[in-house]
């Protein structure tokens, strides 16, 4: 087995440190709900970032590349042994899906129908809900170990809603593979574009969504740039 020289062992060192101080600051800016101001003022997106936890198949909405258990205890109110209180840890979480939308107005209403569509089925029509889910024999929602496919199916349905019901245009969903997303009849493909997430290894995920952040957020600034040109060029041609 060949010998690290000193100098690796100090980058790997620094890298491993620079990655936990990214978790953590990143979980800081994600415990409070974000205004499109807010958004602007810590230089992120217009993104819904969905993370699917690997253990239960529950999926977590975050307005940020990261999570906090504020965002745990908002979105899992009501749990049961079902539908149990997940962990925070981070290794169990996966992102499933980034929706980049078309402006900062479309992902606070996106963010906000999102949890308000799970809440309204786990608190208030709980009934309704588990009538729509798969069972096993013996009634209960079908699960394999404690996995439950049905919550990431929802969580899609969910996305699907939203951007249609506010007619969400210009959305583009990149997916960590595009078969959750279901079939193309169930998307208004005149609102929404789909892709795959590049291919990453999960060790790096926190450093793949800050360069998704990134990247959208230049491609936004660009095109209010380039509206702001067209605005002044109308604006001329009418005096």
């Amino acid at each position: 087995m060949p010998m690290r020289l000193r100098a690796e062992k100090k980058m790997r060192k620094l890298l491993i440190e620079h990655l936990k101080t990214r978790k953590v600051l990143g979980a800081r800016i994600a415990k409070e709900p974000k205004t499109a101001q807010d958004l602007e003022q810590l230089g992120l997106a217009p993104q819904v970032y969905m993370f699917k936890n690997l253990f239960s198949g529950q999926v977590l909405y975050s307005q940020v590349p990261a999570f906090h258990q504020t965002q745990i205890d908002e979105q899992f109110p009501r749990p049961n042994w079902e539908n149990r209180k997940p962990s925070r840890r981070n290794d169990l979480w996966r992102v499933m899906c980034v929706a980049t939308f078309d402006n900062y107005e479309y992902a606070l209403a996106a963010y906000k129908g999102l949890v308000q569509l799970r809440q309204a089925r786990d608190v208030f029509q709980q009934k309704e809900a588990k009538s729509l889910r798969r069972k096993d024999n013996e009634g209960n929602t079908w699960y394999s170990g404690q996995y439950r496919p049905t919550y990431s199916q929802e969580a899609v349905a969910d996305l699907a809603h939203v951007v249609d019901e506010f007619e969400l245009a210009n959305t583009k969903l990149q997916w960590e593979n595009l078969w959750r997303k279901g079939e193309d009849q169930h998307w208004r493909l005149d609102l929404v574009e789909h892709d795959s997430l590049p291919p990453f290894n999960p060790r790096d995920q926190s450093i793949l969504l800050d360069d998704l952040r990134a990247r959208a957020v230049q491609e936004f600034a660009k095109l209010r740039e380039a509206e702001a040109v067209e605005k002044q060029v109308e604006e001329s041609v009418v005096a």
